[in-house]
C-alpha cells in the first residue's frame, strides 16, 4: 500500500519537526570533542581567546563553562563568524561577570553566578552581545 503524497509530506515534516524539538546536548569537559569546554580563570585573568584558551590547536566550542574566581568585565576575543555562544558563570565568587568584545565596541551581557548568557559572533569576529 502506498501513502497519497500529501499524506506522505505531511507525516515527514511530523517526524522532523520532533527532532527539532530536540534541545541539544553536550559532553562537558576538557577533552577535544566537548561541545561545552569549561574554562578556569584565576583571580588575574581577564581575557578569552575563543581561538586558544580551550583545547590546543582548536577552537572553542559553541557552549563556555566559566569556573574559578572570575570578576568584573572578561574582554572575549577570536570568535568564530556565525557561532551563537553560550557563556555560563560557574564561578566560585557570587558577583557576576560582565562578557563583551574586546573594548566593550558592540555590547556586552552580565551574566549573574550560575546564570547564562548569550553573544553572537557577526562578520570579522565581532562578538555581539546584548
Amino acid at each position: 500500500m502506498q501513502l497519497p503524497r500529501p499524506l506522505l509530506w505531511c507525516c515527514t515534516l511530523l517526524a522532523v519537526s520532533f527532532r527539532w524539538g530536540e534541545a541539544a546536548k553536550y559532553i562537558i569537559g576538557k577533552t577535544a570533542n566537548s561541545g561545552a569546554f569549561e574554562v578556569h580563570f584565576d583571580d588575574d585573568k581577564r581575557t578569552l581567546d575563543l581561538a586558544n584558551d580551550c583545547h590546543p590547536g582548536k577552537a572553542c566550542p559553541p557552549v563556555i563553562i566559566m569556573s574559578g574566581r572570575q570578576v568584573g568585565t572578561i574582554d572575549v576575543n577570536n570568535c568564530q563568524e556565525g557561532v551563537m555562544y553560550t557563556f555560563v558563570n560557574k564561578g566560585d565568587i557570587d558577583a557576576g561577570v560582565v562578557v563583551q568584545h574586546e573594548g566593550g565596541l558592540y555590547g556586552s551581557k552580565g551574566i549573574a553566578q550560575f546564570g547564562v548568557g548569550t553573544c553572537f559572533c557577526y562578520k570579522e569576529g565581532t562578538l555581539m552581545c546584548g
